[in-house]
């Protein structure tokens, strides 16, 4: 079967905030990005108080972090109960995700009016009853999205264990990626992008117009996400046990739930009471941001003057996993055969998560699969 890509996404939206007034920059990204708005408006911010030579509190880093954090929760809900079901044969899971969903929103809710997003920080005064039950809630759903890992002292052989009798949604799915030939599925020869910062971004937003789109390190294009982050040791043991495969990159994303769910808990205890910092709106400069999402890196490079921004430019996880010739890609043309190819690409698509709508479809010389297929969103 004949492998190719298309891309649809809208390019040249930063682009269209150029000569926009710097203080309505991070509100402006937040709206443009209703998946992940608070994402790129704390990126966007981080570059923007970068370029304007301004350093944020302590505790306006925290409270950045707790809003990030319950956006990062809000997408695993999303993810694990509304575009993973299906793949199962199974209805989405509206009600939990929109529970999931409610309580992420109860982060923000010490900031009016999207407050939260302006330079310099916010006026936090925050009711920590009221915060904490809210990330609380949060803490306690994500946990229970993917029951089998709750255990903060599991093993490698102990999630084995438990992911063989699992009934969870990430289980169950786990366990139909590790049955038969699909237990090969997913590999590629792309390398995964390591922690980079933001003077790295910076280097090549600023100099390379293609990296926007195109983006590689040192030429090559490597895979970003959970799989790469590895941000529960767990990851390592499935890498070593499974390699670097579809059930291992299904099990990465799963397992950011109970580590989510502990950093919400951990950024929420840093939070205090502060003021936002005045600065000079006027100043030029040039700054670069970065924050991890669910999904990989998201990074910005801004350059400011006369309060307008001269230059704006940012990549984000998606251009990793879908270059052209990036890890999807690559995994694809080393799939090995399977009985239904379409069903294992979409699997293998959603299991890098591209955060928009996606087809997958056959070439005219293949049988359609039985299964129906249904387009999923990150």
């Amino acid at each position: 079967m004949t492998k190719s890509l298309s891309a649809t996404r809208a390019g040249g939206i930063t682009g269209a905030l150029l000569a926009q007034p710097v203080q309505d920059l991070p509100q402006l990204l937040s709206r443009l990005f209703p998946l992940c708005g608070t994402a790129h408006a704390v990126a966007g911010l981080a570059a923007i108080e970068a370029a304007l030579g301004l350093e944020a509190s302590p505790a306006q880093f925290a409270f950045r972090e707790l809003m990030l954090l319950a956006e990062h929760g809000a997408t695993l809900g999303w993810r694990i109960l509304m575009d993973w079901p299906p793949l199962l044969g199974d209805a989405p899971e509206v009600r939990a995700c929109a529970d999931i969903r409610r309580a992420a929103a109860g982060a923000g809710d010490i900031v009016e009016n999207g407050a939260w997003s302006r330079i310099g920080g916010a006026r936090l005064r925050p009711d920590r009853d009221d915060l904490r039950q809210a990330v609380s809630e949060l803490a306690r759903r994500l946990v229970e999205l993917f029951s089998e890992a709750a255990d903060p002292a599991l093993t490698w052989s102990g999630l084995q264990s438990s992911l063989r009798g699992g009934t969870s949604v990430p289980a169950r799915l786990i366990n139909v990626a590790r049955t038969g030939v699909l237990a090969d599925y997913g590999h590629h020869d792309r390398p995964l992008l390591p922690s980079m910062d933001a003077t790295w971004f910076a280097a090549r937003l600023a100099t390379e117009p293609s990296f926007v789109t195109t983006p590689t390190l040192d030429g090559t294009p490597a895979e970003v996400g959970a799989l790469a982050a590895q941000r529960h040791p767990l990851v390592a043991d499935a890498v070593a046990h499974w390699g670097a495969t579809l059930a291992t990159r299904l099990l990465a994303a799963a397992l950011d739930a109970p580590v989510t769910a502990g950093r919400l808990v951990r950024a929420l205890n840093r939070l205090a009471d502060d003021d936002p910092i005045e600065f000079d709106l006027a100043r030029p400069g040039r700054g670069a941001g970065v924050v991890e999402t669910a999904r990989g890196p998201l990074a910005y490079v801004v350059e400011v003057g006369d309060g307008r921004a001269q230059m704006l430019r940012s990549v984000a996880p998606t251009e990793w996993n879908f270059h052209p010739k990036g890890p999807f890609m690559a995994a694809l043309e080393a799939a090995p055969r399977v009985p239904d190819p379409v069903f294992a690409a979409r699997l293998l698509a959603a299991s890098f998560d591209p955060c928009v709508q996606f087809r997958i479809e056959a070439s005219p010389d293949h049988r359609p699969p039985a299964n129906a297929e249904i387009a999923l969103h990150a």
